[in-house]
């Protein structure tokens, strides 16, 4: 089997809806589902001829779900099988000892925390990296109306709001294939893919997907024997993406043993498992049309089976590596056998950071120190960039073009990548009977002198191109402003 891990990283908020409805109360992901990926690939579906439905159709090729990244690592969904007394947050919980995973709780031990007015919940929400680092995915909120184009302005009673994942962030994925002959062709086509998500044409989608020679992302320690509990046996399958499960072969919340790969002689263990359901209905934009309702098991479910002592774990977590269930093309189906952090009583983690590192002289160098050190570093950048822009206008004439500067600031936020906003500006492509590069054409081609044409050209070659740009077409019409007041 081969793996092609991507880093995913937004150049806009996105709008990721856990559904395709467009009315009423939408849930919003906070994982990117692996059918973007495959809904990428199958804007080039005619590209790949008769090798098409082993790509799309067969699960041959899976599309993985995007997780975010903390500190260069992915991330995975808290399992519902960790529990900690109310009120308590989860990262508190972790610190403090007092998350648990309730597959270990006796009633005797739930009678205690009574006595002492402690009630265990629940945790539902938080990603975690495999060494024990809790993440918030956050969401940004925006309010907008709808436009009345007859009469120039907001409709009436038509506000509505986005709820969005924020600009900057980074998203580690995975593509698993059975035959690598596909894999230039996929590479290809996902790094040149720069949308995801809805309200695209508004001011959402923008992404760019970079392939990684080396995966960026860990792999859940887990252990390879079934865990004792009270004299019994059992194995933990924590869910690691939804899970399109199945009854006698039919998608089914009610899943039999043969949808999990083990035998009869096992048996599924309900009331230790910590389960959480949803159902979608998919629709496919190419037919214009919806697939069938699909009942999953949501990410971060923990389904615990009874299994005997001598119980083979390795092998049968290398056979369910591939995926369980249905809807494997689209990233469903991922599960971990035994996790590490499902296997004790409370929750552990090997080699759990704790937000320092040590300095060259051997010292603790504490979690605020390293952010300030980082904001000192970004702040010498930042005034680095502003002195060449300060050094580019005094060398060369950039009055009298206060509107075209204002026109190259639009240009910098519709095209946030340099090498789109060079084309933008410089491109030589006949469009119209004109060269598209708005510098080389019109009113602002008579203004421009070749000289200044050439230097913006020439500061290409340099880093931080884009942020040269917007920082100069920021800069560069106050020079104008100065000649006024120097006339009055």
């Amino acid at each position: 089997m081969t793996k092609l891990n991507f880093i995913c990283e937004f150049k806009s908020d996105i709008v990721l809806h856990s559904s395709s409805n467009t009315e009423g109360k939408v849930d919003i992901f906070d994982y990117i589902a692996g059918s973007n990926f495959l809904g990428m690939l199958a804007r080039k579906y005619t590209d790949f001829k008769t090798d098409a439905f082993d790509i799309f159709h067969s699960g041959a090729v899976r599309f993985g779900d995007g997780h975010i990244m903390h500190r260069d690592k992915e991330t995975f969904h808290a399992p519902f099988a960790w529990f900690a007394p109310k009120g308590v947050s989860l990262k508190d919980a972790l610190e403090k000892k007092e998350l648990y995973n309730e597959h270990f709780l006796t009633k005797e031990q739930y009678d205690a925390f009574i006595e002492e007015g402690k009630q265990l919940k629940q945790q539902r929400a938080g990603f975690i990296t495999a060494n024990g680092e809790l993440v918030k995915v956050e969401h940004n909120y925006r309010q907008k109306s709808a436009y009345d184009k007859y009469n120039r302005r907001s409709k009436d009673s038509t506000m509505f709001g986005y709820y969005s994942l924020p600009k900057g962030t980074k998203w580690a994925f995975c593509v698993e294939m059975d035959d690598d002959s596909y894999k230039d062709k996929i590479i290809e086509i996902l790094e040149s893919s720069k949308r995801l998500g809805k309200s695209r044409s508004a001011e959402y989608g923008r992404v760019k997907i970079s392939f990684v020679d080396k995966s960026n992302t860990q792999t859940i320690p887990h252990v390879l024997k079934p865990i004792k509990i009270e004299d019994k046996h059992y194995i933990f399958l924590y869910a690691k993406s939804r899970l399109g499960l199945t009854n006698k072969g039919m998608n089914s919340y009610q899943f039999d043993l043969a949808s999990l790969g083990l035998a009869d002689s096992s048996k599924i263990a309900w009331r230790k498992s910590h389960i959480r359901i949803s159902r979608y209905t998919p629709y496919v934009a190419i037919r214009d049309n919806r697939d069938p309702e699909r009942l999953v098991i949501d990410k971060g479910s923990v389904i615990a089976i009874k299994v005997s002592e001598d119980f083979d774990v390795e092998a049968y977590s290398q056979r369910v590596e591939r995926g369980l269930g249905l809807y494997l093309s689209e990233g469903h189906g991922k599960v971990v056998v035994n996790p590490h952090f499902l296997a004790t009583k409370n929750p552990e983690f090997t080699q759990l950071e704790s937000g320092y590192k040590e300095d060259s002289n051997g010292l603790k160098e504490g979690a605020i120190s390293v952010w300030l050190k980082a904001q000192q570093k970004q702040e010498e950048q930042n005034y680095k960039l502003l002195k060449e822009v300060k050094e580019f206008i005094s060398n060369h004439n950039v009055k009298y073009k206060k509107s075209q500067w204002g026109q190259i600031r639009s240009l910098c936020s519709a095209f946030v990548d340099s090498n789109n906003l060079y084309e933008a500006l410089f491109s030589e492509e006949m469009v119209h009977n004109h060269q598209r590069g708005f510098l080389l054409h019109g009113q602002a081609k008579d203004k421009w002198d070749s000289r200044l044409i050439d230097a913006l050209k020439e500061r290409y070659s340099e880093d931080n191109y884009h942020a040269f740009i917007k920082l100069l077409s920021i800069y560069a019409p106050k020079e104008d402003d100065k000649k006024g007041a120097e006339n009055e």
